[in-house]
């Protein structure tokens, strides 16, 4: 005996879906495989399978190194300053060097 099943309708951005089932299509899934998927994970978790956040750098500063933090923050100093070289040289004070992964 077949499995009961029921419809959903679900109105987004046509290049939304386009994108994304491009994705899903590279790993083997079909819009209604990966629905049923996401659904199962809501159950599991009960509530969203992740965390529902604007992305900032400046918030997730914990999971960088400190060459990165440098980065960043010579980054927005020269978008502050215009300077090229501002933070180079406080980062050479620091003793901060790129890490290799």
């Amino acid at each position: 005996m077949a499995e009961k099943t029921t419809g959903l309708y679900v109105r987004m951005n046509p290049e939304k879906k386009e994108k994304a089932e491009a994705i899903l299509k590279k790993l083997g899934l079909n819009s209604a495989t990966a629905i049923n998927m996401f659904y199962d994970q809501i159950i599991l978790h009960n509530g969203i399978p992740f965390r529902i956040e604007i992305p900032n750098a400046w918030d997730n500063l914990d999971q960088m190194n400190r060459y990165e933090y440098t980065k960043l923050l010579d980054e927005r100093l020269n978008t502050l300053s215009g300077r090229e070289d501002l933070l180079g040289e406080v980062a050479k004070k620091l003793g901060i060097e790129k890490k290799e992964d």
